[in-house]
């Protein structure tokens, strides 16, 4: 019985341990990084990217600003606030800018063959996909009694 009560509060000691050093030694996974940052700017070059994704000179120029913010210590809110009262609401990323700048990514390099394949495969697949409901709504809704019970029967 004794020994069960040591048990017991030694694994509780140690789960509390351990909640206390969690909390009170603060890990690198929760530091701020660049990207983290960054992520929610805009590129101030005239290139399409977001600023997480430019390597372009006036890109890296604010990345490398951005991480001296962090190592000097500031937010990430305070560090936004900087950007957009310098720059303006310019320096804030809207969604139209996201997708757009994420399309630029991961099509700069599409030639004419590229775009062909794409929508041609694309304008193939909804084809398919009507063709497919078109025949499934037609077999379900307009094929007649008897038809449904002979295939019920004859697998």
């Amino acid at each position: 019985m004794n020994i069960r009560l040591r048990a017991r509060g030694a694994s509780l000691f140690f789960c509390l341990l351990m909640a206390i050093s969690h909390v009170a030694i603060p890990s690198s996974a929760s530091a701020l990084t660049v990207n983290e940052v960054v992520k929610d700017l805009a590129c101030p070059c005239e290139c399409p990217l977001v600023l997480e994704d430019c390597n372009m000179t006036c890109g890296l120029e604010w990345k490398n600003e951005v991480g001296e913010m962090i190592n000097k210590g500031m937010t990430k809110q305070q560090i936004m606030d900087y950007f957009i009262g310098k720059y303006g609401d310019e320096a804030r990323i809207t969604p139209t800018q996201r997708i757009r700048g994420k399309v630029y990514q991961y099509t700069r390099s599409f030639d004419t063959a590229d775009w062909v394949l794409l929508w041609g495969g694309l304008i193939v697949w909804v084809l398919l996909m009507f063709f497919g409901i078109y025949m499934g709504v037609k077999k379900l809704f307009f094929s007649k009694p008897q038809d449904i019970q002979k295939a019920r029967v004859d697998p």
